[in-house]
């Protein structure tokens, strides 16, 4: 299957030339937007997407919930900082922008076209990107602009909505979305024109998006899970039991698949290979977590250290001197690996930046079929859902044991000895989201967001005065050029401000 995606993602970036596929947005003057065609302004859309998923909001959360370090040769850097909490207004920047002024500007042009054109089908794949991407937007600021965000020339200085009313906004979004992909007309059809789910016939596609969208649902829900859980427990069982279509297997992750050729490799690749060179390892606390249990997924996820040692070693802000005696991201996170230049590899096992190169090809990954499994196991054993808790945390494994490439008996070897949920009810929730964080290697936000509601993983917090807080951060500032220039927002105090479903004390 994912060779399939990446012959049609080649010929949406090749043979049919779209310049998203360079990074850029198609985006027409918003007074003049039906001159711009809908087969062109959803590759856009996709695209950034994509790259957003794998570029700073991605680094800022696994920085902050120790999936990466910033600790290497190289001190004082861009990822130390930001591992120590010091991510500014002005960092954030470049995220706001893409998001509002190239993702959402998208959608909301390709809403309004498709509609023009009697095109349901786009409009319903743009309803449920719209969905997804305010949810990292919500998740990662709180309060944001929704309901005058994308009004153009109409509304210069949007108000900024209540982050708990954006939310039931979301969930309707959602279901107008499942209602227009599955209207019985549509003039256009999306078929090939996505970097996620493209396919040769619009049916294969639709019960795709169908699947994400009913799997993005359980995903807003299970946020609720301590603001309200009576509303998450009624709202999940009711949604499960209505028959909707979720994530069947790991065809469905929605993830974009980047490719080996220059400016349309992951972000991850060009960052290691390029200006920030060893300067980004596997943080010590996900690589002991792993460790303690001889978790197969390191193979893909890590570099042995030393080196083909079969052994790993993670980094960290508080080690003290500058090293390279770590293991190093692998080809999980960055792509098809070359043959090794030996002259990199040092005589302590530790290996340079130019010891392997990588093809970039690995995806963007912004929500997964074993999420959704953990998901239905943590709503089973919370809020007694549908469902056996255990058999979707054995299922969730499996899945991500399959993302990485284990080998099956390696997989089963690992389930039949961990896959059995033990202890008190909070001691089987602690099970389920630290096999979720290892299953989210690299997946934005949800890993802060996961901890921020429960607790799990039992990360500790980088201490004050090597950290700018005492605490683990809440949620990001918002960026200067906002701050600046719309007078209705005024900057938080700090990171520690929480988003509303984060009520945990």
């Amino acid at each position: 299957m994912k060779n399939k995606k990446l012959l049609y993602i080649a010929l949406i970036c090749g043979g049919l030339t779209f310049p998203a596929c360079d990074f850029y947005d198609v985006n027409e003057d918003p007074n003049n937007i039906t001159q711009a065609r809908v087969s062109e302004i959803l590759p856009s859309a996709t695209v950034n997407i994509g790259y957003m998923g794998a570029s700073d909001l991605m680094r800022y959360s696994n920085l902050i919930m120790q999936q990466f370090s910033g600790h290497g040769p190289v001190l004082n850097n861009t990822f130390t900082n930001y591992e120590r909490y010091f991510i500014t207004d002005s960092d954030v920047n470049n995220n706001w922008n893409n998001i509002y002024a190239d993702i959402l500007a998208d959608l909301e042009q390709l809403i309004v076209i498709s509609t023009e054109q009697e095109s349901p089908h786009y409009t319903g794949v743009a309803k449920i990107l719209k969905a997804y991407t305010y949810q990292v937007t919500v998740d990662a600021w709180g309060d944001v602009p929704y309901s005058e965000a994308t009004k153009f020339g109409e509304v210069l200085y949007p108000e900024y909505d209540d982050d708990a009313a954006i939310y039931p906004k979301l969930l309707a979004l959602l279901d107008e979305g499942i209602a227009d992909i599955n209207a019985e007309s549509s003039v256009l059809e999306p078929t090939a024109y996505s970097t996620f789910y493209p396919n040769t016939s619009w049916e294969a596609s639709r019960v795709q998006w169908e699947r994400l969208a009913n799997t993005l649902k359980l995903r807003l829900l299970i946020h609720y899970s301590e603001v309200d859980p009576g509303f998450a427990s009624q709202q999940i069982t009711a949604l499960v039991n209505s028959g909707a279509q979720f994530m069947q297997s790991t065809d469905d992750n929605f993830e974009m698949m980047f490719l080996d050729q220059s400016q349309r490799q992951n972000p991850i690749t060009s960052i290691e290979g390029g200006q920030f060179r060893n300067q980004f390892f596997p943080n010590e606390f996900i690589v002991d977590l792993m460790n303690e249990r001889e978790d197969p997924r390191r193979a893909s996820y890590f570099v042995s250290f030393p080196f083909n040692s079969g052994n790993y070693k993670g980094s960290t802000i508080l080690d003290e001197a500058p090293s390279t005696k770590y293991s190093r991201l692998h080809s999980y996170i960055k792509g098809t690996p070359s043959a090794v230049n030996q002259a990199g590899v040092n005589p302590d096992g530790s290996i340079e930046g130019s010891a392997i190169t990588y093809g970039g090809d690995a995806p963007s990954r912004l929500l997964l079929y074993s999420e959704y499994n953990f998901i239905r196991a943590e709503a089973s054993l919370r809020f007694g859902a549908p469902g056996d808790a255990e058999t979707f945390f054995k299922e969730g494994i499996r899945a991500s044991m399959e993302d990485a490439g284990v080998p099956e008996a390696e997989a089963a070897a690992y389930i039949a000895r961990y896959g059995t949920l033990t202890g008190s009810q909070e001691a089987k929730l602690e099970q389920i989201i630290n096999q979720k964080y290892i299953a989210n290697f690299g997946v934005m936000m949800e890993n802060w967001t996961d901890w921020r509601r429960t607790g799990y993983p039992n990360i500790k917090p980088i201490p004050a005065p090597l950290a700018i807080y005492n605490e683990v951060p809440r949620s990001l500032f918002y960026p200067v050029s906002e701050v600046t220039s719309n007078p209705n927002i005024d900057q938080k105090e700090s990171m520690l401000e929480r988003v509303f479903w984060d009520v945990r004390q």
